[in-house]
């Protein structure tokens, strides 16, 4: 919920500082006509004012559609996010301070169920950037008992004017206990009623299972850019991840020595260039025979390509545009008729693979 961090969202503090002075302000001066301690209620208001300012402020973090809300990580395991952590803080002045100004500990409680509920549920319905999450709930719900336990643990050291010895009656105990049971209730029915829930995290390991780890492309997509290039390729590597309706990354490395295009996780090449300096290398050595210069460009075919070759005519051919340089394309044909499949394979004369351009995906 409070993903945002202040300098992630533009406005934040301006926007809490509004909002405490609207709040704290009347609550101060109804506080002081009726002649009670204005400290406590106006550090209430000001807490209340930072939970809605950072859970309702519009941000661009959030990446999930309106009209959602996740249902969360099983049992404690959300607890190991930073997400979470942030949340459980949240709402622990806040509740110490509502059992101090209130003195009705499980009626906080009930609050604290009703308030976090509504934030998510705004959250799930407002366009706001942000996620409704169970999570944030059972977070902002555990900092509430920390700090109501902790405004507990106060008013028994503590107790002030009033001398009792425990913060929990018989009268809050039983309306407490009732409002919780309602509040949740009403949680459990308005979530599923007016929400679409989704398991994103079950989503996620279904995608980085279909794609791979990223750590595995990465190791992947850097040897093959060694194997084509050679070790002294140097320069930088784009990944593109998959857009909405694909399912493949697009990896792109543009080094010293040329240029290599390929897709994840079918680890399939889609482009191929070298730089000229390297041809004119090629001039200066010793050319191979049109066989062994064509075996080069088979066998890299049979690599790269060994479905798309199989039933494919090949043919092979001179640039007139270029001596030190042979093409190997590949087509393959329905009755008669060309198919959209093309490879073609460029290999210098010494047998080093030079170039590739493919309509095979």
């Amino acid at each position: 919920m409070i993903e945002a961090s202040v300098g992630a969202v533009p406005g934040l503090v301006p926007a809490f500082v509004i909002i405490a002075l609207l709040l704290a302000v009347p609550v101060g001066l109804i506080a002081k006509l009726r002649g009670r301690s204005v400290v406590l209620p106006t550090l209430f208001t000001m807490a209340l004012a930072g939970v809605l300012t950072v859970t309702l402020m519009p941000s661009s973090l959030g990446s999930e559609a309106p009209g959602t809300c996740d249902q969360g990580l099983p049992g404690a395991a959300f607890l190991a996010s930073e997400s979470a952590q942030l949340n459980i803080l949240l709402f622990v002045p806040l509740c110490f301070l509502a059992v101090l100004l209130f003195r009705r500990p499980v009626l906080v409680l009930a609050g604290t169920v009703i308030l976090t509920s509504a934030i998510e549920l705004a959250q799930g319905h407002l366009t706001l950037g942000r996620t409704c999450s169970y999570d944030d709930i059972k977070a902002n719900a555990l900092g509430g008992i920390i700090g109501l336990s902790l405004g507990c643990l106060s008013l028994c050291l503590f107790p002030g004017r009033r001398r009792r010895r425990s913060p929990f009656t018989r009268r809050d105990t039983l309306w407490g206990s009732g409002a919780v049971i309602v509040s949740a209730c009403a949680v459990a029915t308005a979530f599923p009623a007016t929400l679409t829930i989704e398991d994103h995290e079950a989503t996620t390991y279904r995608s980085r299972a279909e794609l791979g780890s990223t750590a595995a492309m990465q190791e992947w997509f850097a040897g093959t850019v060694t194997e084509l290039l050679g070790e002294q390729a140097n320069g930088t590597t784009e990944m593109r991840k998959p857009q909405d309706g694909q399912r493949r990354w697009v990896l792109r490395a543009d080094t010293s020595r040329g240029s290599v295009v390929a897709t994840w996780p079918d680890r399939k090449l889609v482009e191929l260039r070298t730089v000229s300096h390297q041809h004119a290398a090629d001039a200066s050595s010793r050319s191979l025979p049109d066989t062994e210069t064509r075996k080069s460009a088979e066998r890299f075919a049979r690599t790269w390509f060994p479905k798309e070759t199989a039933d494919a005519e090949a043919r092979f051919e001179h640039p007139r545009n270029d001596p030190h340089t042979r093409l190997l394309s590949y087509r393959r044909y329905d009755h008669g008729v060309m198919t959209p499949m093309r490879l073609d394979i460029a290999v210098s004369t010494t047998g080093r693979i030079t170039g590739l351009t493919t309509k095979v995906l």
